[in-house]
């Protein structure tokens, strides 16, 4: 093929500069125009995730839609990135390092120099897991009611180092805080080292009592570790408040960011207990000789130094995130919470009232958001979500629950849907379960 075919105009090379100039600055986006009406913000909010329209999507607590916004910031990072290879400077990862870590900080609440950048909240679990000096006969505390990757690194500890994996079970639904401090304070004992639980169930949806599980870790000597990945994005907190050790969060779920873009917070005090397990700036004694130097591991705060700056892999999808942040902040977390905790609402009262259906999610003040678990009398979960799919073009996920034969159908919903979604849902499920 011949190569005049692919040869850039003045015009295209002129834009492509500018994309590589300021790919990383994020004052250079062009602002979105946001309503300021509620339901012409809702409705605008509506169109800009990469979604299907025709269906009703509420599986955001397994995977969120990108926003248009963060797809294209993101293809225009990653177009920047490969032009700009050979032009760099050698400090560019260094200062971008920095700047994001800044600017998802501030987002999120904590100092910039308490973030490590990860793939998802599972990688950040599991760097949690796999860098604390666990030895043969210390206890993990965790719950009955985690997610896959948040509880088996520690089992692959227990079959490695001996480590032993306690359980505490949370019933559904809860009937408040206290109901969790006590099983955890009844559960905890002298050899417990972590306590591991989420700051929302994926599995319930219910808000669990972070500061206060917090605080009880470190009066008894113990580590807490927060898998968040269902927070972030629902919520509206700053995460100094939760006094944890690690926090590990997801952009690619409430948030709507880049798809394999997330965060491991690491409490400054908590930093020397860990150890990296992807060092590409450790110092060491006597230092290791490499003919080079890795991009983005110098003059960067020391969590990203010592447990290994990925920037130069994850850029393009943490400026997508980036762009979806905004979005969160212009339109107010705040706000955002509370149109989810509306649909929510609406939800359960209408769950509530129809014939067969057992919600699982508490219902007490503060301890629920935007995820709804219920189960369908003695129709398997799994066949009813399946009906909901075909019959009304309805998303939901069906959850394997221990006691129930049958399983359980979550739901999760976020600011983007409808009240006639859920009236398709209500629908569909009366049909079923006739």
């Amino acid at each position: 093929m011949n190569d005049s075919n692919f040869r850039l105009s003045r015009r295209d090379l002129l834009a492509l500069t500018a994309a590589t100039l300021g790919a990383g600055q994020a004052a250079a986006q062009p602002a979105i125009e946001i309503p300021t009406a509620s339901s012409e913000l809702w409705r605008w909010l509506r169109l800009q995730p990469v979604l299907d329209l025709r269906r009703a999507y509420f599986d955001v607590a397994a995977g969120g839609p990108t926003l248009r916004a963060a797809m294209n910031t993101e293809y225009r990072a990653r177009d920047a990135q490969s032009f700009a290879l050979s032009t760099q400077p050698d400090d560019y990862w260094s200062v971008e390092s920095t700047r994001l870590a800044a600017a998802y900080a501030e987002f999120i609440g904590c100092d910039s120099d308490e973030l490590l950048f990860t793939r998802g909240a599972g990688e950040a679990l599991a760097q949690v897991a796999g860098g604390l000096d666990l030895v043969s006969g210390d206890e993990v505390l965790t719950t009955s009611r985690e997610h896959p990757a948040a509880v088996l690194p520690w089992h692959a500890l227990a079959r490695r180092r001996g480590i032993v994996v306690r359980q505490v079970d949370l019933p559904a639904p809860l009937t408040g805080p206290q109901q969790v401090l006590d099983a955890f304070q009844a559960a905890i004992s002298d050899r417990t080292r972590v306590i591991a639980f989420s700051h929302v169930q994926y599995s319930d949806g219910a808000v669990l009592p972070v500061r206060e599980l917090c605080q009880l870790a470190r009066q008894r000597n113990a580590i807490s570790v927060v898998d968040g990945a269902q927070a972030l994005g629902m919520l509206d907190f700053a995460l100094r408040d939760l006094d944890c050790d690690f926090y590990a969060a997801s952009f690619h779920k409430w948030l709507c960011g880049s798809h394999g873009s997330g965060a491991l917070y690491i409490r400054r005090d908590m930093l020397s207990r860990i150890w990296p397990s992807q060092p590409r700036a450790m110092d060491s004694v006597p230092p290791i000789d490499v003919p080079t130097r890795e991009p983005g591991q110098h003059n960067v705060s020391f969590t990203l130094h010592k447990m290994g700056n990925v920037i130069t892999t994850l850029w393009p999808a943490l400026r997508g995130s980036e762009t979806a942040m905004q979005l969160h902040r212009r339109i107010l977390r705040s706000r955002i919470e509370a149109r989810i905790r509306e649909l929510s609402l609406y939800a359960r009262m209408r769950l509530q009232t129809t014939p067969g259906v057992r919600v699982l999610t508490t219902n007490h003040p503060g301890m629920w958001g935007g995820i709804l678990t219920f189960t369908t009398a003695d129709r398997p979960a799994a066949s009813v979500v399946d009906n909901l799919e075909k019959g009304n073009q309805v998303r939901a996920r069906a959850l394997h629950w221990p006691g129930l034969e049958e399983g359980a159908v979550r739901i999760s919903l976020h600011a983007f849907n409808t009240h006639e979604e859920l009236e398709r849902l209500l629908q569909g499920l009366q049909r079923i379960l006739r």
